[in-house]
């Protein structure tokens, strides 16, 4: 059975996977000259996690079905005699090791660069925040079966935060972390959650109708 899992995550890597990822790492090595990242306090800090880095999110897990859109892999897929739904729930591990890695690692590496901020309670908030995006994606992405527009609405989303300053937003502004209890980001995280949940259900609802 681990066999199985290792072809399904070789593929996922080939097909789909390693073109985010390097994306992902090309904006972690911008970020210091894209904004300051040197001695700031917890307030900046949290502005550099969610305006930057959460958008990892939107680049490492909207992309999920990506694989299931060439009918040939489609169908090798089905060949190898194992559920899509564990295809993707493949495909979504490794995107959450990827997204936890490289937020982990930017946080590292803000506090060698003298940066002030509770680290356990950021990566959870950059974290959620992510996944608030991403999932947004993952559910657009399952319903459209379109990925610009995919990418398109969590960025919506993500700008009228921005602009909004979460009015009406309410516990699902995105822009909390850095005056806000970290609590709050509980409701970004497990709304973020079952939007992916939904949507790979929703998936999977409509491979069974065209297989």
């Amino acid at each position: 059975m681990a066999e199985k899992y290792i072809e399904i995550f070789k593929i996922n890597w080939k097909y789909n996977l390693l073109p985010h990822i390097i994306i992902t790492a090309l904006l972690c090595i911008l970020a210091p000259f894209i904004m300051g990242v040197k001695n700031l306090d917890d307030t900046l800090t949290a502005k550099v996690l969610e305006l930057y880095i959460s958008l990892f999110g939107i680049i490492l897990l909207t992309p999920l079905f990506i694989p299931d859109q060439d009918r040939s892999i489609r169908e090798l897929l089905e060949s190898k005699r194992v559920s899509m739904v564990v295809h993707h729930c493949v495909r979504l591990l490794a995107a959450f090791g990827v997204l936890i890695i490289a937020i982990t690692s930017f946080l590292v590496f803000l506090k060698l660069q003298g940066c002030r901020f509770p680290f356990n309670d950021y990566l959870y908030g950059t974290i959620a925040t992510s996944i608030f995006l991403g999932g947004m994606g993952v559910l657009v992405y399952s319903i459209s079966d379109n990925l610009p527009v995919s990418y398109m609405i969590p960025i919506i989303y993500y700008i009228s935060c921005y602009g909004g300053r979460g009015r009406f937003l309410g516990k699902f502004y995105l822009f909390t972390m850095g005056y806000s209890d970290i609590s709050i980001k509980n409701y970004i995280m497990i709304a973020g959650m079952l939007m992916i949940a939904i949507g790979v259900v929703f998936r999977n609802i409509k491979l069974c109708k065209i297989i």
